[in-house]
């Protein structure tokens, strides 16, 4: 059955964005649908998403994190119209008569991605709890590298020395986490991805030097050392905790529904939007007149 009620969310970062969505809010109700508008930088509470069928994101994948983040990451299907760069958990623009079309569609293609959650315990004794859908990132606070030991469902991993790691999604497995040297996990893979960030190589440390992709069932659990030297930060989808002395992360049970065109495949977005596409041989022999 096509959404009835949709909710429109933006940053005020974005001008672009912010000038479509009230476009998008007139062009949904010409066809009957009810939606609203929610800037979520405005210094507002966020809405209540009880009864919305449907949720637009306007912005880039950072903007797409920090609106579910502010909306506790319901699970209901989300659709992103890409107004920042690479964006690749985002749909292309189109003008607003097109994209109303588009988003009360049926016929949407829907990706499905785990939430995971973490609880922190910072120096003073106190916890943090979080929530990602792209990447939890524990990385040194000062000039100093970081001490830490990992352990993997109780077993210990690596007793690491480095800039820090990264815990990923197959969501976020084509963000930080592959800039530092991880692999693409493809959405239908459910899985998680431990990457360190630039490891100690002296032999004394022992640091962990590769990837590692872990089922969803899996408990990882980070302590660090020596930290009044080497303090330590967390960060949840770009949202950062200062002085943790541990964290374990794990599957929320959450997932995030990811709603993309018909014609949208996986491969095709990651070699258009990452890796690139070489003209064929015959293509570049043509422009060069040969």
């Amino acid at each position: 059955m096509p959404p009835r009620t949709l909710l429109i969310a933006h940053d005020a970062s974005s001008a672009e964005a912010a000038a479509a969505a009230p476009e998008l809010v007139r062009a949904l109700a010409d066809r009957s649908v009810s939606a609203t508008s929610w800037c979520r930088d405005s210094g507002g509470p966020a809405p209540d998403v009880q009864g919305v069928d449907r949720l637009v994101v306007l912005g880039g994948d950072g903007a797409m994190m920090a609106v579910l983040r502010s909306l506790s990451f319901p699970e209901i299907p989300v659709y992103g119209v890409n107004y920042g760069q690479v964006g690749f958990l985002m749909n292309p623009q189109q003008p607003a008569a097109a994209l109303a079309a588009e988003v009360t569609s049926d016929a949407l293609v829907e990706q499905t991605f785990p939430v995971l959650q973490a609880t922190a315990v910072r120096l003073d004794g106190s916890t943090v709890e979080a929530r990602a859908m792209n990447d939890f990132v524990l990385e040194r606070a000062s000039g100093q590298t970081i001490h830490l030991k990992t352990y993997i469902d109780g077993v210990l991993l690596n007793r690491y020395s480095g800039d820090g790691l990264v815990v990923a999604t197959s969501g976020g497995s084509t963000a930080y986490s592959l800039a530092a040297g991880g692999p693409v996990v493809h959405p239908s893979v459910p899985g998680m991805v431990i990457t360190p960030l630039y490891p100690h190589r002296p032999v004394q440390f022992h640091s962990l030097q590769f990837p590692i992709v872990l089922p969803l069932s899996s408990v990882v659990r980070i302590e660090g050392e020596d930290l009044q030297k080497r303090p330590l930060r967390f960060v949840a989808d770009g949202s950062s905790t200062r002085d943790i002395e541990s964290i374990e992360m794990r599957d929320s049970g959450g997932r995030m529904q990811l709603l993309r065109a018909g014609n949208h495949g996986f491969i095709d977005t990651l070699v258009r939007k990452i890796i690139g596409r070489r003209a064929l041989p015959e293509a570049e022999a043509e422009e060069n007149g040969q």
